[in-house]
């Protein structure tokens, strides 16, 4: 399942501009699928919706219904993969004319069904209007998009520093399937940073078998002594894009540029198995931001559209707030 640009042969973002090569299939794959039905318990449904017969123009879409059937984004899932499959043509107001037809179309099935939570569509997806048009609430979030095989000195002077200094002080990487000591780098991260990821080595060892270790890829970063002291995984399929899934950093490895070397070994092997680029999978908080803006990476948007609710209205409300308290 291609999005708006059929893979890493073509353009992703736009219609015929020269623009990012973007491509998502590996949201669409069987394994993910059954890792977000049984970890949140969803059903995964793919739709293809055509306004005739014919083939084109149409898009696909996988949703996730909860028990009322109404549609629920699941919990660290970066997006909801979409394919505009348009007509064989280049022209580009022919092209914004068919997806403003089949996007049409999501609306009726996003108003039937209902929208529980936040639903953020790829970079690749630049047109929510009609959901704005039918009383959707839309949001801008950011990412950063790398196209591979990537260049070194694309990098920030200190990113390369680090990368150096890691390797200096004997620290290797290599991919694993020891889930364990994955699990060491996301659990002192999120104890550090006061979140949750929702995730235990189960949870990863489930996916890493559903998807195959080739899919679900599993980078750590062992100091000197073989302790873990930063992991990463990321999700990729060959000749598409590859997402930065979570990631972790023990706190007393953090100045030793462990995570930036891990991060070089990982975007290495990532273009060896296929992939086309690396989508960090957001960009929206300052200093994780900053961290990842000093890769050099495209800055490229993502849009998000929810249904006006009490958790709508909830959200609004905390920015609100937010807001005045920053502005008194």
């Amino acid at each position: 399942m291609g999005l708006l640009g059929y893979g890493c042969g073509s353009s992703g973002i736009g219609w015929g501009n020269e623009t990012l090569i973007m491509d998502y299939t590996v949201l669409t794959l069987d394994g993910w699928l059954e890792f977000n039905r049984r970890k949140w318990g969803l059903s995964p449904v793919k739709l293809r919706l055509s306004e005739s017969e014919s083939d084109r123009p149409a898009v696909e879409v996988v949703v996730y219904t909860d028990s009322k059937g109404r549609i629920k984004t699941p919990k660290i899932n970066p997006y909801m993969p979409v394919a505009f499959l348009p007509t064989d043509t280049r022209s580009v107001p022919r092209l914004e004319r068919q997806w403003l037809s089949v996007s049409e179309l999501m609306v009726k099935e996003f108003k039937e069904r209902g929208v529980v939570n936040a639903v953020s569509f790829p970079p690749s997806i630049v047109d929510v209007r009609p959901w704005k048009w039918a009383g959707f609430q839309a949001s801008v979030d950011y990412s950063f998009y790398m196209e591979l095989p990537y260049d070194d000195e694309a990098a920030d002077k200190r990113v390369r520093t680090k990368v150096r200094k890691a390797a200096k002080l004997g620290y290797r990487c290599e991919r694993t399937s020891q889930m364990s000591d994955v699990m060491e780098c996301l659990e002192d991260t999120a104890e550090r940073q006061e979140f949750d990821y929702r995730l235990g080595v189960e949870d990863l060892e489930m996916c890493q078998r559903l998807l195959g270790p080739d899919v679900l890829r599993a980078y750590v970063c062992y100091a000197p002594n073989g302790d873990a002291a930063s992991a990463r995984l990321a999700l990729t399929y060959p000749g598409t894009s590859a997402l930065g899934w979570v990631s972790g950093t023990k706190r007393d490895h953090l100045q030793d540029g462990c995570a930036q070397l891990l991060m070089s070994f990982g975007l290495e092997d990532l273009h060896s198995a296929g992939a086309c680029g690396f989508d960090w999978a957001g960009a929206n908080i300052p200093s994780v931001a900053a961290a990842k803006s000093a890769w050099g990476g495209k800055l490229v948007p993502f849009y998000s559209i929810m249904q006006p609710n009490v958790r709508a209205l909830a959200l609004y409300m905390r920015d609100f707030w937010r807001f005045i308290g920053q502005n008194r």
